[in-house]
């Protein structure tokens, strides 16, 4: 059974030309779904390993659902006492009581035993008492149980959403990180946990970029003792190939949405301006799409990859423009002068995020162009610059890097400002990269 819930969406007014705008105001168009999170309990025994395992378990899932922006959850303090097992220990009436009225219900057990661990997750609905979700996994490795919370979490999403989000606990984050004397690519959980470094050069490795089936990374990087910036293509645990580029520099790589184009910025050996061009993985069919006097950078492809946006300072400052995608119908969408930088164009196609330092700021701000209509919303706000940012793959949260701690480090968000998590700590951290949706390798019945 599925209940189609009403999206919420933004309600703000337009930034003025001084780059000011109230605070972003989330109005529902329908009451909220009320999802009740159980903490899951032992199945059996309570082992030391099953007590650890589901404290792990019971946060992650926790926040994932709140972080998912599709649910209204009530406060655990209201919730019954009594553990819940299976279906059977539910008492449907205690959870629609005044205090907690919930619309769903979420619970389980689990348990870690010498070879295996098997979780049973349930999802009901308490109003009608039947079951929406009923899943059993098993992984022989207990360290993965984040992974197991993350499934199911993503697996309540995609239910209680009808389809309209499939989540983005299971989803990856790309971004370029200073631990040392080098800066290398990473790749973590949306979250922050499990980072793996991808790259291994000891070089300076910058602007990494998803391809759309989030099986390969595209990233630009300079190798120890040259000079010359050189394009990488990179599957994760397997080797690299590098895109041929016109010169000694090139910069922010972009997947287009469909087949297999690369758009990326780049400079001639006879030329001190910088151009978009697009080729193939290979450098094959390689074409300068602007030509024109000025830098032109940082380009990104609407969903459809009939256009693309990038930054351009043809005109004094840099700022955002787009053009169709053979290079023709070229047009400024941002007016407002000052320093616009880092566009990436939302999965439905109606937005455009950007960070943008206003004439009379130190600092950058992440802003919001709606394209239909060239209204601008400020969406980051206080301490330190907020740039780069990117979208989720879902299109209701961003990834941006900000310097509120003194240093670089990679945070996340709802698109209305709230769930702000900063999910990098250590070293320098920037340029983050939110991978489209990849198919689950977990294990469940």
């Amino acid at each position: 059974m599925k209940l189609v819930i009403c999206l919420i969406w933004l309600i703000l007014t337009p930034v003025t030309l001084l780059g000011q705008a109230p605070d972003a105001i989330i109005r529902p168009t329908a009451s909220p779904t009320r999802l009740a999170i159980s903490d899951f309990v032992s199945r059996v025994s309570a082992s030391q390993e099953t007590l650890s395992a589901l404290k792990i378990f019971n946060q992650v899932l926790f926040d994932d659902l709140k972080f998912s922006a599709f649910f209204e959850i009530p406060s655990k303090s209201f919730y019954p006492l009594k553990p819940l097992r299976v279906p059977q220990d539910v008492v449907f009436e205690n959870w629609q009581v005044p205090s907690l009225d919930a619309d769903y219900l979420a619970f389980g057990s689990l348990q870690v035993d010498a070879a295996t661990t098997v979780a049973e997750a349930y999802l009901y609905d308490v109003k009608t008492m039947q079951q929406v979700l009923g899943k059993r996994y098993r992984i022989t490795d207990a360290s993965l149980i984040r992974r197991v919370a993350h499934e199911f979490a993503d697996q309540i999403v995609y239910e209680l959403s009808a389809g309209a989000s499939t989540g983005v606990a299971r989803t990856k984050i790309a971004f370029s990180s200073k631990r040392g004397p080098s800066k290398e690519i990473y790749v973590m959980d949306y979250d922050g946990f499990n980072a793996e470094k991808v790259s291994v050069n000891e070089g300076i490795n910058k602007f990494p970029e998803w391809s759309p089936d989030a099986s390969l990374l595209s990233f630009v990087t300079i190798l120890p003792n040259t000079s010359r910036w050189s394009l990488w293509l990179q599957e994760l645990g397997a080797g690299h190939s590098t895109l041929e580029t016109p010169g000694s520099y090139v910069s922010s790589p972009a997947f287009a949405p469909q087949g297999n184009l690369l758009a990326y910025s780049a400079r001639t050996e006879k030329s001190l301006d910088s151009d978009i061009f697009v080729s193939s993985y290979n450098g094959a069919g390689r074409r300068n799409l602007t030509r024109h006097r000025g830098i032109d950078t940082s380009p990104t492809w609407s969903p459809t990859g009939t256009q693309i946006a990038f930054i351009s300072d043809r005109t004094g400052t840099p700022q955002v423009w787009v053009m169709d995608a053979d290079g023709s119908n070229v047009r400024r969408l941002v007016q407002e002068g000052g320093h616009c930088d880092s566009p990436d164009w939302s999965p439905d196609g109606r937005f455009i995020l950007y960070s943008w330092q206003a004439p009379s700021q130190w600092k950058h701000d992440v802003y919001l162009l709606e394209i239909a209509t060239d209204k601008i919303y400020q969406l980051t706000y206080g301490r330190g610059s907020s740039e780069s940012p990117h979208w989720s793959p879902d299109g209701r949260h961003i990834a941006f890097q900000n310097t509120r701690t003194g240093t670089k480090q990679i945070y996340i968000m709802n698109v209305d400002g709230e769930n702000l998590k900063m999910i990098t700590a250590y070293g320098e951290n920037e340029s983050p990269s939110w991978a489209k949706y990849a198919p689950s390798s977990m294990s469940a019945q």
